[in-house]
């Protein structure tokens, strides 16, 4: 059995609500909450279920006694449901760095969040872009990425086990005008390999990559930009040439309609919004990231905070569901995050 320990997410977003509402469903592996019980008492009355905190250093089974709950104390609560708030993003930077410290030190297996604010962190005095890298620079790690993962549009179409699409993405957090400049073949070949490890570890035997092209038309022979020919196509054939089963550059307006029909398990995009945009339109509802690079399996809901619709019981928990029972899946399966 996996051992999880879950950060209950940022107090004044649906973090807290999701969760409790996700724990309330039944959950089959050991958790250990870390947080605030007060902002915890909260979340089940927004969410109107009852998962009570049971004090504990350890994962364990939610069972009728309640939920193994970690308490790490808040040292200021200047902060208001639905609107960002920087002592929260302090507050939820601590429970976070706990959560590794339990990982790190063998206490659990797996890191899973609730979701974050990004702005609260940052104006909450940590000097970095999102949270993956506030848990690299908890754990020293230089090379991160993240990965989303959706429930297969293809559906039962597509063999057993094959029930997940995997998105990877060749560059992410940077300025699109950056993309092109950063974008080499050795860095599209390693982001091809971890799409089709992510993809086998998460129950696919064999497979299939399909890997998107930067410009219009997939370049059309270079009238169009050159990128395809020079690095995106000798990143596929070195892939191909390491026994991978991927192919490509297609254009980007039509390689997720092909995933959509079942033709790939994992899709490698060039940029974040390439990948983001579709992913959420095909599976937003029970979207998952995967943080990558670190020493531990890191799970979130791909959904940030909806502070518009915080506290008022109308969050959907299912994305939530996924990340747990995804966590675990990746636990049992030996999945180890590392690039490369």
């Amino acid at each position: 059995m996996s051992r999880l320990a879950v950060v209950i997410g940022d107090p004044t977003g649906i973090g807290p609500e999701v969760l409790a509402k996700a724990l309330a469903a039944g959950l089959a592996t050991d958790v250990l909450l870390v947080g605030d019980l007060q902002v915890w008492e909260e979340a089940q009355r927004i969410a109107q279920v009852r998962v009570m905190a049971k004090p504990a250093s350890r994962p364990g089974l939610v069972t009728r006694e309640g939920v193994p709950f970690l308490e790490v104390p808040v040292r200021e609560r200047e902060w208001k449901l639905g609107t960002m708030s920087p002592a929260a993003g302090r507050a939820v930077a601590e429970w976070l760095k706990e959560a590794v410290r339990l990982t790190t030190d063998g206490v659990a297996d797996a890191v899973v969040f609730a979701p974050l604010n990004k702005q609260a962190i940052i104006r909450g005095g940590h000097r970095v872009r999102d949270e993956y890298e506030l848990i690299a620079s908890f754990v020293h790690v230089d090379d991160h990425d993240e990965v989303n993962v959706i429930p297969h549009p293809a559906g039962d179409s597509l063999p057993a086990g094959q029930g997940l699409l995997w998105v990877a993405r060749a560059t992410s957090h940077v300025p699109l005008r950056d993309v092109p400049g950063l974008l080499t073949r050795d860095r599209i070949l390693r982001t091809i390999k971890l799409a089709h490890r992510v993809a086998k570890s998460g129950g696919a035997a064999s497979p299939r990559v399909g890997v998107a092209a930067l410009n219009p038309h997939a370049g059309e022979d270079g009238t169009m930009g050159d990128e395809e020919a020079r690095v995106i196509r000798p990143a596929v054939e070195a892939a191909v040439a390491e026994q991978i089963d991927a192919s490509g550059p297609y254009p980007a307006d039509q390689i997720f309609r092909m995933a959509r029909a079942g033709r790939f398990d994992a899709v490698v995009a060039m940029y974040h919004d390439q990948a983001q945009i579709a992913t959420k339109l095909l599976g937003f509802d029970r979207g998952v990231s995967i943080g990558i690079g670190y020493p531990f399996i890191t799970v979130t809901p791909s959904h940030g905070t909806a502070f518009d619709i915080a506290g008022k019981g109308l969050a959907d928990p299912q994305p939530m569901i996924q990340a747990l029972k995804l966590a675990d899946q990746l636990v049992r399966a030996g999945f180890m995050p590392r690039l490369g």
